[in-house]
């Protein structure tokens, strides 16, 4: 809207190394919204291309002007900087064709209006529809006119279109000097019969005043085309280092002020985003969330299961039902989130995921993520872990001791076997979670503490035999046992940590 309300015919953006970023060039003899997004390829070649990115500066300013040939045609451009954070970050260029040039010095002038480069016919003519009908300025003629303009100015009287006129010579110029090529104005000889000295004066006069507001005219466009670009160029600057809070401020209903709401709502999802992530990474332990993350990336629901031979850990503190019994349910939360820290922190270091708190219980696994390895390295890493959650617990019970407060006993299962891991739920609600039989002994294991009091830490036949000789511990064979859920006896191992 702010190119076509300013009714310009070129609009080109370019970054600090010349490259075109956006390219509007108004399409000749189509309509209002008619424009060309083709830009072209020697932008970085300009000499005002140059000078804006070295940042020369002048007395006029650091905005240039030149009457440049283009792809697209002879077009009269105005080069401005981007700047950002006091550095030149590309160049804004608006531009005028050079027969809309003329027209709109004939409008404003009331006569008649040539431009050339170098002799010859006229690029650009309002005297007449083909420049082929206006006599040529031969070499001679066009030289005379640029190299006496300071001392001179060149009159002849030329027919065109069957119409005789008046016409003086002068040097088209742009910021305080530069000479861009010749241009003529000329009025019709029923009006002006002679050629006196004030008639020049006043033309020329006319014709300085009209450039003088083309190239103001020019700025004031660049200007308001800019100032919104830059806006969400710092805008996205900010983002891009972090700041979420950037908002950007929404001026009129045109295309720049949608492009700046969906900018905004688009920081909005940001902010959620980085939100469900912290969440994520509270919630879930960190192996799982960097799991979900790529399972999102990926943009699926569901992660392809796995099915691997590991160890699962099962951890539960024995007559919980009866410690809290009574007691105030923030006493009950604290207490155990304080048990828990310590809890996570042992599996953790043992390279072990904690899948699920169950109320008092947790489950968590070895030897699946990061990475899947061997079930002996995945038993003997259980093993460790349960013994020194074993020792953490005395620790923990002495400080409840000095509180007054009651000793927590727990009853820990270790279970290897085959599992299945993957995400379990829809794409509204998911988990990542291991299933099998594994599991569900591991569980059943955690509970014979209560038929043996003596113990804390039960072992499958599987894992004894995979753990090995890579821990010292003491274990009792309790044999083949049933367990609850399961019809087939478990061969069961009972420890204690020497």
């Amino acid at each position: 809207p702010h190119i076509l309300n300013a009714h310009v015919d070129c609009a080109d953006i370019l970054d600090s190394a010349g490259n075109p970023v956006l390219a509007m060039h108004h399409e000749s003899n189509g309509g209002v919204e008619d424009y060309s997004s083709v830009p072209g390829s020697d932008y970085a070649s300009w000499e005002i291309v140059q000078q804006v990115l070295a940042g020369e500066v002048d007395a006029a300013g650091d905005k240039y002007a030149d009457l440049i040939e283009t792809d697209w045609g002879w077009v009269f451009y105005t080069a401005g900087p981007i700047v950002h954070e006091e550095e030149i970050a590309g160049v804004l260029l608006i531009g005028t064709y050079i027969d809309h040039l003329v027209q709109r010095l004939d409008g404003a002038a009331l006569a008649r209006i040539s431009i050339y480069v170098g002799d010859g016919s006229p690029l650009a003519t309002t005297l007449a529809f083909e420049p082929q009908e206006i006599p040529d300025v031969d070499e001679e003629t066009y030289q005379a006119v640029v190299d006496g303009q300071a001392e001179q100015t060149v009159r002849r009287n030329i027919v065109a279109a069957g119409r005789e006129y008046a016409e003086v010579l002068g040097v088209f110029e742009a910021r305080h000097g530069r000479d861009l090529g010749m241009l003529t104005v000329a009025i019709p000889l029923s009006w002006v019969t002679d050629a006196r000295a004030p008639t020049r004066a006043d033309l020329l006069t006319i014709f300085g005043v009209m450039i003088a507001l083309i190239l103001i005219i020019g700025t004031l466009v660049a200007s308001v085309v800019l100032k919104p670009v830059q806006r969400l160029a710092e805008a996205t600057q900010r983002v891009a280092r972090g700041d979420l809070q950037t908002q950007v401020e929404m001026r009129g209903s045109d295309e720049v002020a949608a492009l700046a709401s969906d900018f905004n709502d688009m920081i909005i999802q940001l902010r959620e985003g980085r939100l469900y992530h912290d969440l994520l990474g509270l919630t879930s332990s960190p192996e799982v969330a960097d799991r979900l993350r790529q399972v999102v990336q990926q943009g699926g629901p569901q992660l392809q299961a796995q099915t691997a031979t590991a160890t699962v850990l099962f951890v539960d503190i024995r007559d919980f039902t009866r410690l809290s019994e009574g007691r105030d349910p923030s006493y009950i939360l604290g207490f155990l989130n304080d048990y828990l820290q310590g809890l996570v922190k042992i599996i953790r270091k043992h390279d072990g995921v904690v899948n699920k708190f169950v109320g008092d219980a947790a489950l968590a696994f070895f030897g699946i993520l990061p990475e899947i390895i061997p079930p002996a390295d995945s038993a003997r890493s259980a093993m460790a872990a349960a013994l020194e959650i074993e020792s953490y617990l005395r620790e923990f019970n002495h400080q409840r001791l000095a509180q007054g407060e009651e000793q927590l006993r727990i009853g820990a299962g270790i279970n290897t076997g085959p599992v299945v891991a993957g995400t379990l739920g829809s794409e509204q609600r998911l988990e990542y979670t291991i299933l099998g039989d594994t599991v569900n002994v591991a569980q059943r294991l955690s509970d014979l503490s209560k038929t043996y009091p003596q113990f804390e830490i039960f072992l499958s036949a599987e894992t004894y035999r995979h753990a090995g000789e890579g821990l010292k511990f003491k274990t009792t064979h309790l044999g083949n046992l049933g367990v609850k859920g399961r019809a087939a006896p478990v061969n069961v191992f009972a420890v204690r940590g020497s």
